[in-house]
């Protein structure tokens, strides 16, 4: 019996042990899914624990706190990392130093091993040598290669060369990467040693009048229409500048920037392809054009152009070129019309109603494909100053009976009201009934405000006949 019970006790314990344990383990794989592992650390500091926000300010204040201490000729500036150049990449580095928080077995193995992390870095060189240049400075004049700049404006100038002291800006460098890789403080003495330059002043201006010719030979590109020039300022910046600190050959153009010049001129002259329309009777027989296709155009050597050119400017000759262009012939929709709307101001599809108003002889007709519907009916339109405007429009708003309200060509306002049977189709233009009027087909002084003054029986006639989107041609 008391063996009995002594196994229970053992199973039971058992139990609870697993029990505690598994929820332990539970516990500290959620804890660590979003704080830093144990064992890890960043440049020899443990982060721990630490979130990842918690984490990304540790490494802040410690690149913040890092100085190199650089001494030249026993003058001693102690200096940033940002001072030499040095960019800490905070999120790779974090990024580098999370990266097993996502998963459950690494974040158990943790708890049995040690993971240090390199800080992700850059070095900018022209900073770094732009701050030993000031160094430099403080002990005497250090030596100066001359430069080539483009000036404001187009065309080039130089910077003068100077013999003077110089360091070994690599060892400056060197120190700055293995400051930043450490994100330890650290030291270094140089002596300055005087160097004459490596680009003399006149190697410079020998230089920019070299690229100054080369960036004024005319260049030209003819295209379907037009010939094609760079501007001024453009040609000089496709001239390749040396980098501060490299000899100077024969200058060169660069390449990308004439491709891209090429490219935008042959762009500019693309003609996209444009579909259009044609009338046809029944029988196939084209009435007309109302949409000309347009014929597309897109230039097909926009590389050998840009080779050509390149290859004789830097011979020194001038470039005169021709577009070649592949061309996209447009498609016509075909639109078949009624048969006699040939003779007719508007080619009408058969049976679509459409109305002609001619304020040639001041009428309205009103037709169905190429059959008179009603008409012509004589009308009154718009006084001198006020035409009823010309073109080709739709039906768009009816009232049986509406107020107009309006001004007058002197000024003044009018108000008309219970006007009939109103069918607008462009504007305030419309066609109404005119009941005031005792005669019809004439314009001219005492003509309306723009809108067609009709017979109030054939204003309602066109109010009931034509439904909205039907066209209207309005001409002389």
């Amino acid at each position: 019996m008391k063996r009995r019970r002594r196994r229970e006790a053992a199973l039971w314990l058992s139990v609870v042990l697993a029990i505690v344990l598994g929820t332990t383990t539970t516990a500290y794989a959620a804890h660590f899914s979003s704080h830093a592992l144990p064992g890890v650390s960043i440049a020899g500091q443990s982060i721990t624990g630490q979130s990842r926000e918690q984490a990304a300010q540790i490494l802040a204040d410690r690149v913040d706190a890092v100085r190199v201490a650089v001494t030249i000729d026993r003058a001693t500036t102690e200096l940033s990392l940002a001072d030499l150049g040095v960019t800490v990449d905070t999120e790779t580095t974090l990024t580098r130093a999370f990266a097993d928080n996502s998963q459950f077995a690494p974040r158990v193995g943790a708890l049995f091993t040690k993971r240090d992390v390199a800080p992700a870095f850059t070095i900018d060189e022209n900073v770094a040598q732009a701050t030993i240049k000031k160094l430099l400075s403080g002990v005497g004049v250090p030596a100066r290669d001359a430069e080539v700049h483009r000036a404001e404006g187009g065309g080039f100038s130089v910077d003068p060369s100077q013999t003077g002291k110089s360091v070994d800006a690599s060892a400056v460098i060197d120190e700055a990467g293995l400051a930043a890789a450490s994100l330890t403080s650290r030291q270094l003495t140089l002596t300055s040693t005087q160097l004459a330059p490596t680009v003399t002043t006149q190697m410079a201006q020998d230089f920019a009048a070299a690229a100054t010719k080369l960036a004024t030979l005319e260049v030209s590109v003819a295209g379907r229409v037009d010939a094609h020039s760079p501007w001024p300022v453009d040609r000089y910046q496709w001239i390749a500048l040396p980098k501060p600190g490299q000899p100077l050959g024969a200058p060169e153009l660069d390449a990308a920037l004439v491709t891209q010049w090429v490219q935008s001129v042959a762009d500019a002259t693309k003609v996209e392809p444009s579909d259009g329309v044609r009338n046809v009777t029944p029988n196939g027989d084209v009435v007309s054009t109302p949409t000309e296709g347009v014929t597309g155009y897109t230039v097909n050597n926009v590389a050998a152009i840009t080779d050509a050119l390149i290859a004789s400017l830097t011979a020194g000759q001038p470039y005169a070129g021709q577009f070649e262009y592949d061309t996209v012939e447009p498609k016509y929709e075909t639109r078949v019309v009624a048969a006699g709307s040939e003779r007719l101001v508007y080619q009408a599809a058969p049976d679509e109603k459409w109305i002609d108003l001619n304020l040639g002889n001041n009428t309205v007709t009103a037709y169905q494909g190429a059959t008179v519907i009603q008409g012509p009916t004589y009308i009154v339109p718009g006084m001198p100053g006020m035409e009823t405007p010309t073109g080709t429009f739709h039906v768009y708003l009816k009232y049986q009976t509406q107020t107009m309200r309006g001004t007058n060509l002197d000024g003044t306002k009018y108000v008309a009201e219970n006007i009939p049977w109103v069918t607008y189709f462009t504007g305030s233009i419309a066609f109404h009934g005119a009941p005031w009027r005792d005669s019809f087909g004439w314009n001219g002084p005492g003509g309306s405000h723009g809108c067609v003054n009709m017979p109030s029986d054939a204003a309602q006639f066109i109010y009931n006949w034509a439904p909205m989107g039907t066209v209207v041609v309005s001409h002389y």
